[in-house]
């Protein structure tokens, strides 16, 4: 029950933002953000998932109960840095991936640990002309 609860969620998110425009770019068409994000989950490395966030994020991890709707990325990191010893990562891919508008990307991908699995939920917004970042992230245990 439980599993079909976050893939309605899942489902729900999808379509609540696939409204695409032609010329916009997805998480996956911005490489450099793409790869580092990719990275820090493979590697379990909470300073280079850090490097990625905005200054302020909202993070949920519902298998830790934490779910904040504005907390700093440096005390982002320092979650990220326990998540990651208590979930030690075996494998990360992306599985979904789009933009509703040119200012805002998403992609649905899945943690693979040791102790279990999780659906992750990004949200990427435009910081600067150049830049995006990760505005929102969601650990949803599979």
């Amino acid at each position: 029950m439980k599993a079909i609860k976050y893939l309605m969620s899942a489902i729900v998110f999808i379509f609540l933002t696939s409204a695409t425009k032609p010329n916009t770019k997805s998480i996956g068409e911005d490489n450099e953000l793409a790869d580092r994000i990719r990275m820090s989950f493979r590697g379990g490395n909470p300073r280079m998932l850090a490097s990625c966030l905005n200054q302020q994020i909202e993070l949920v991890i519902d298998s830790e109960k934490i779910d904040f709707q504005k907390i700093s990325s440096q005390q982002a990191e320092q979650i990220f840095k326990i998540f990651f010893q208590k979930n030690p990562p075996l494998a990360f891919q992306y599985v979904y991936q789009g933009a509703s508008n040119a200012d805002l990307r998403y992609s649905v991908g899945t943690y693979r640990s040791r102790n279990k699995d999780f659906l992750v939920y990004i949200l990427v917004k435009r910081a600067d002309a150049n830049k995006y970042v990760i505005d929102t992230i969601q650990f949803r245990e599979g």
